[in-house]
Parts: C-alpha cells; sequence; structure tokens
C-alpha cells in the first residue's frame, strides 16, 4: 500500500487545488459576465469534451504505465491554469480563454481517472481494494468540501491569480509524488495477455464494450448503473431550486456541507475496515436506501434539519458505492484490458448526466407541478411542490430499477458466477503447465 498511499496523497492535493481554480473561475465569470448561461456554458465545456475523449483515453492507458499516463495527464491539465494566469496578469483575460482551457482540461483529465482505477490493482494486493478504493473516495470528498471552502476563503485575498498559483503547486506536488513512486517501485510495463499483438486504435477502443458485451453479468450492472445514476442525478440538480424556494442560500450550503460530512466519514470508515462479503448486494442495498431518501426529500416540503439528515445518508451512500463498484469490477476485469474496460464504463456511467439534466426541468413544470397542484396534500403546490413531486418519482422509480435488476441470475450472481481475473489467470498458466490426459496417452 506505501506506492498507492504516496501517489493518492499527491492526487487529494491536487484535486483541492483544483476545486479551488475550478470555484474561482466560476466567482469571476459570475463577476464579469452576471449571467447564469455562461457559468453553465463553463460546465458544459468541463465535462463533454473529456467524456468524448473516454474511449481513446482507454487504449493509452493499457498500452503505457500508468503512472507515465497519470503524469503527463497531470502536465497537460496544469497547463490551463498556467496559460489562464499568464493571461490575467498581462490582462488578456476573456471569457473564450476560459472555455478553452477547461475543454483541454478536460480532455485531459479523461486520462486520469482511468490510469489511476487500473492501477490500483497493479500496486495494491486483492484483500486490500476496497480499502484503497474507499481512499480514493475520501480524496474526491475532501477535494470538493475543502475546494470550495478555502476557495471562498482565499478568492477575496489572493483574487484569481493566488488561487491559480496555489493550484499550479498542488500539480507539482502530484508529479513529485508519482516520481516518488518509481524509487519504491520500478517501473511497470503495459500488461498483455500471452500472445496478444497490438491492434488498430479503433478496434482496442470497441474492445472494452466487447469484453462488458460477452459478460451479461458486468452488462447488467452497468445498465443498472445507467438507470440508477439517471434517476439520482435528475432528482439531486432540483435540490437547490426546492431549498432556496423557502430557504436563505445560507441553508442550501449547510445541507450541502451535511451531505459532504457523510460522504467523508463513511468513506474513512471504509477505508480501514474490510469490504463487505457480497458487493452487488451491497450496491443494491444502498440503491434501496436511496430510493427511501428520495422519498423523504420529496414528502419533506422542504424542511432544512431533514434535508440535512437525507443528504447525509444519499452521500454517505455514495462513498459506499464508490468503494465496492471499483473494486468488483477491479477483480473481474484482467489487468491488461482494465483502461478499456473503465473507460467505456465511466463513458455510459456519466452520459446519464447531461440526460438527467436536460430532463428534470422539463419534467417538473410539465409533469411535476400538474400533479403537484392536483394533490398537493403530501408535497405542496406551485414549483416547490413540482420539484418535490419528482424527487417522488425519482424514489419510486429507482425502487423499480432495483427490482428489475434483482430478477437475472447473470446481475444477481454476478459475484459466484463470474470467476476473478486472476483466477483466471492462475487456472489458465495451470492448465499449460499440465500435460493433458490425451498428450500423456
Amino acid at each position: 500500500m506505501r506506492v498507492f498511499n504516496l501517489i493518492w496523497a499527491g492526487q487529494a492535493t491536487s484535486l483541492i487545488g483544483s476545486a479551488m481554480t475550478t470555484f474561482g473561475i466560476g466567482v469571476w465569470i459570475f463577476a464579469q459576465t452576471g449571467s447564469p448561461t455562461a457559468f453553465a456554458t463553463l460546465i458544459l465545456a468541463g465535462a463533454l469534451p473529456g467524456l468524448l475523449t473516454l474511449p481513446f483515453a482507454g487504449v493509452v492507458v493499457d498500452r503505457f504505465d500508468r503512472r507515465r499516463v497519470m503524469m503527463l495527464s497531470d502536465l497537460g491539465t496544469a497547463s490551463g491554469p498556467l496559460v489562464l494566469l499568464t493571461l490575467n496578469v498581462t490582462g488578456s483575460l476573456e471569457l473564450w480563454h476560459l472555455y478553452v482551457m477547461v475543454a483541454i482540461g478536460s480532455v485531459f483529465q479523461a486520462f486520469q481517472w482511468p490510469a489511476f482505477a487500473s492501477l490500483v490493482p497493479q500496486v495494491v494486493a486483492r484483500d486490500q481494494l476496497s480499502k484503497a478504493n474507499a481512499r480514493v473516495g475520501t480524496a474526491e470528498a475532501v477535494g470538493m468540501v475543502f475546494g470550495d471552502l478555502l476557495g471562498g476563503a482565499l478568492y477575496g485575498v489572493l483574487g484569481l491569480n493566488g488561487l491559480l498559483l496555489v493550484d499550479l503547486s498542488t500539480f507539482v506536488i502530484a508529479i513529485c509524488t508519482i516520481l516518488l513512486s518509481y524509487r519504491l517501485l520500478p517501473a511497470m510495463p503495459p500488461v498483455r495477455a500471452e500472445g496478444a499483438t497490438s491492434r488498430p486504435l479503433l478496434s482496442e477502443m470497441v474492445q472494452g464494450w466487447t469484453f462488458i458485451r460477452q459478460r451479461p453479468g458486468l452488462l447488467g450492472l452497468l445498465v443498472f448503473f445507467a438507470g440508477y445514476n439517471l434517476m439520482m442525478e435528475m432528482a439531486l440538480v432540483l435540490l437547490a431550486p426546492l431549498v432556496l424556494s423557502s430557504h436563505p442560500p445560507s441553508a442550501l450550503g449547510i445541507i450541502n456541507a451535511v451531505g459532504a460530512v457523510g460522504m467523508i466519514a463513511v468513506s474513512g470508515v471504509m477505508s480501514f475496515t474490510r469490504a463487505p462479503k457480497h458487493l452487488v448486494r451491497a450496491i443494491l442495498a444502498v440503491a434501496v436506501l436511496h430510493s427511501f431518501l428520495l422519498l423523504a426529500i420529496g414528502s419533506s416540503r422542504g424542511t432544512p434539519w431533514l434535508l440535512g439528515i437525507c443528504m447525509f445518508g444519499i452521500l454517505g451512500g455514495y462513498a459506499v458505492t464508490n468503494a465496492v463498484t471499483p473494486t468488483l469490477w477491479q477483480r473481474k476485469t484482467p489487468v491488461e484490458v482494465q483502461g478499456r474496460v473503465f473507460s467505456i464504463r465511466r463513458l455510459l456511467a456519466w452520459s446519464a448526466g447531461p440526460i438527467a439534466f436536460a430532463v428534470a426541468g422539463p419534467l417538473t413544470e410539465q409533469v411535476g407541478v400538474p400533479l403537484a397542484d392536483s394533490t398537493g396534500r403530501l408535497t405542496g403546490t406551485g414549483t416547490s411542490g413540482g420539484i418535490a413531486m419528482v424527487f417522488l418519482l425519482s424514489g419510486v422509480l429507482l425502487l423499480g430499477v432495483v427490482a428489475a435488476t434483482c430478477v437475472p441470475r447473470a446481475v444477481r450472481r454476478l459475484e459466484q458466477d463470474l470467476p476473478d481475473a486472476a483466477d483466471e489467470e492462475e487456472r489458465g498458466r495451470a492448465v499449460v503447465a499440465t500435460p493433458s490426459a490425451s498428450a500423456a496417452n
């Protein structure tokens, strides 16, 4: 775990710096334009290019030493803050510069996650995978919380230039930790199956999807997460309007902070405890919990303390899922194709976000509000009642997604019926080493 902990510490530091920069850029854009559309465009520029790059990134991750890919990803991502700092110091920074550099940073970051996720099984023992993945989740939660806190505290003192300098220094720390890891563990060339040869780039990009499609259990789990993420994101994107419709912004900040504490607390506990015995059951149990919490939010009428409790449970549940799910995929996927498989997996999972964001508003106006106005005793009426109705609908639909997932044996018995990749490799070596009966005769 020493190599993992070293790299993890550097990446956690970099996540905090990146969150601070994201916060500062958002403040700068709103101060310069006062336009919510400009801010939304920034979010799109930071998400869509990376999403489209993921299939190619997976191939690159599998072709090279994963630490080298991470280091080059950090260097490429750091070019954005460096260019923005130079432009801002010279008084040349314009809005379109931010969009371009954020988009470029998104492309480089697309290499980071599959590289780190597929590096973990190479440097961590199999029985420690869940702890390592939980620590990755802790780093993400800490980066989100402390990045916003520090960004808000330091922006007024240091301005955007100061936040960009801090971000650049965290990239230096991340790169240095990767370089130091080579002293503990030599370079690891890409792992290739015996007899495997390099394929055309497009063929390798498709291989990740082919691997998943040929394993019904993994495919069913991926379909489950597509539905799960769609229901959760469609509801949670409406949390801020639900709170702000009857409470001040400070209430929303407290609710988000309580939720983040839940994620940090549960991630911290899981990073020092053993993984659940049945990973698929744990994933489905969290989904059931989330469905009931969505129902509770929908019937809460915006009560802040109840929303805080629900968000603590929701983000705490995400901490469990974020630790358990990578562990399951790492166990079932051979090391030599993990970059491609994990990239396709994330591409499909993240695709639910834009769909949910596009659907949530019209669903609230066209379905939620009319339902709330006609049966408003539970949710209230008007826009807030319509939002609450979307939470109720999402909770019910999520229960349906879980029920449908439990039907196929391939998903329900995934851990038992699909051998671990390492076990398959060991059996393959044993067959090669042991003469067959026909050969002996």
